[in-house]
């Protein structure tokens, strides 16, 4: 049963090109309205979330709301999962980002009264959660938990484009058009691809996908068939081709027919590792933009309890 005074908000004034922070003082009374006198939390910086997330659930929290975007949410599931009482604690999601691809699966998520009241009268269902290490842009290695969709390649030169984009487009257009740069720029990385222990082989690819869920880039429907709580990843693996032969892969990731392409492959598995032998591979982690490869990725089989779940994708 939800428990207001149990319940931490945890919100991202950035999110939505600053709607959330220009508009909180309303934006927080009608969240209290609906869940009632819950504890409202603003992030100050990148990785703020998932330092209140933790701390809010080894202190007794046992729901979560992010408020914001991809990243916002992601990085709340970090804390979350940081807190080693991951199975204790629901998820809620309130949509206010650029992409807000997660929340496709989410009833309700980009309304929010209507989702505070989907997350005050509804039941969380278990998901799986990802995790993925990789290098830093100064060489060090680093680690963390990712909700959706993981990736490296051209995905991360988007996801760089995007951040220093100061265009209020929609997110659709913002991460449309920056695909367009990146592919002017981005040299295809030389990867060499592992599925639960068995080598995959070499390719140059465009992009590698290490999917929970189906949506990522701004609608963009790399892994069409992926569920969030079936305890393996679809791997989405777009290999590296020319502008003309690309175009029409590129068009169908906004249908989810890419994968007929014959210059796209798909795995399944628990665990995979990336390595790279040739250019680079930047990192996109739930939309941003921390590193590069090499990588390796291992599913949590339900990790957290989420509220507003579609049937169709568990």
């Amino acid at each position: 049963m939800f428990k207001p005074e149990k319940t931490v908000v945890i919100a991202n004034p950035a999110a939505g090109h600053g709607f959330v922070g220009d508009n909180w003082p309303t934006l927080g009374a009608k969240v209290q309205e609906v869940l009632g006198p819950v504890r409202l939390r603003l992030t100050e910086s990148v990785g703020h979330a998932t330092e209140i997330a933790r701390d809010a659930v080894t202190g007794g929290a046992r729901t979560i709301v992010s408020f914001g975007g991809d990243g916002t949410h992601s990085e709340v599931v970090d804390g979350i999962m940081r807190s080693g009482r991951n199975r204790d604690v629901a998820l809620g999601i309130l949509h206010a980002g650029t992409g807000g691809d997660f929340r496709k699966m989410i009833e309700g998520a980009d309304e929010l009264e209507r989702g505070c009241a989907i997350i005050r009268d509804g039941e969380p269902l278990p998901i799986d959660i990802g995790w993925v290490e990789y290098a830093q842009d100064d060489g060090h290695r680093a680690s963390r938990h990712f909700l959706n969709i993981a990736s490296m390649g051209m995905s991360g030169l988007v996801d760089r484009y995007v951040a220093a984009s100061r265009s209020r487009r929609s997110g659709k257009a913002k991460y449309f058009l920056a695909t367009l740069r990146a592919q002017l720029e981005y040299k295809p990385a030389r990867i060499r691809l592992r599925v639960d222990g068995e080598d995959q082989g070499e390719h140059d690819v465009s992009v590698v996908c290490v999917c929970n869920g189906r949506w990522a880039g701004g609608g963009m429907m790399f892994a069409p068939k992926a569920r969030v709580n079936d305890g393996e990843f679809d791997i989405i693996v777009m290999r590296a081709t020319s502008t003309l032969r690309g175009l029409p892969v590129m068009a169908g990731l906004y249908r989810g027919t890419h994968t007929e392409s014959s210059t796209v492959s798909t795995f399944r598995g628990k665990h995979v590792e990336v390595d790279v032998a040739a250019n680079t591979a930047y990192m996109d982690i739930d939309g941003e933009a921390p590193g590069t490869g090499p990588a390796e990725f291992r599913i949590h089989k339900a990790a957290i309890g989420v509220f507003g779940i579609g049937q169709e994708f568990l």
